[in-house]
């Protein structure tokens, strides 16, 4: 039993992650978060009744530029332990989520 939590701890303490695995992880996850703030600005500039919603617009701005800040900072630093990068990773995906829920639930202008 010591040994099987000895064994789960340091597999989740661990910092040994292959390269190639991190760059793609971290691209899928930018090009994730990348698309979701560039649907909304598909959506702000070609529809005429989303006009109203500028302010979201300049918080999308920021929204990206942060999560591409925490990507960066995944794929640049090497040692954080396997926990906290799954837990990073899942935190911007359900960040993702939620901005797309919030996003797309705005009413129109002028209704």
């Amino acid at each position: 039993m010591a040994d099987n939590f000895r064994e789960y701890r340091e597999k989740l303490l661990s910092t040994d992650y292959p390269p190639w695995r991190n760059l793609l992880s971290c691209l899928a996850l930018a090009v994730l978060s990348t698309g979701a703030v560039l649907a909304w600005w598909y959506a702000y500039f070609t529809l005429p009744e989303t006009a109203c919603h500028k302010g979201t617009l300049y918080v999308s701005v920021l929204w990206l530029v942060v999560q591409w800040v925490v990507i960066g900072y995944l794929y640049w630093f090497r040692d954080i332990p396997a926990f906290a990068r799954a837990a990073i990773k899942l935190l911007i995906l359900t960040a993702n989520i939620w901005f797309g829920l919030f996003i797309f639930a705005l009413k129109p202008c002028g209704v």
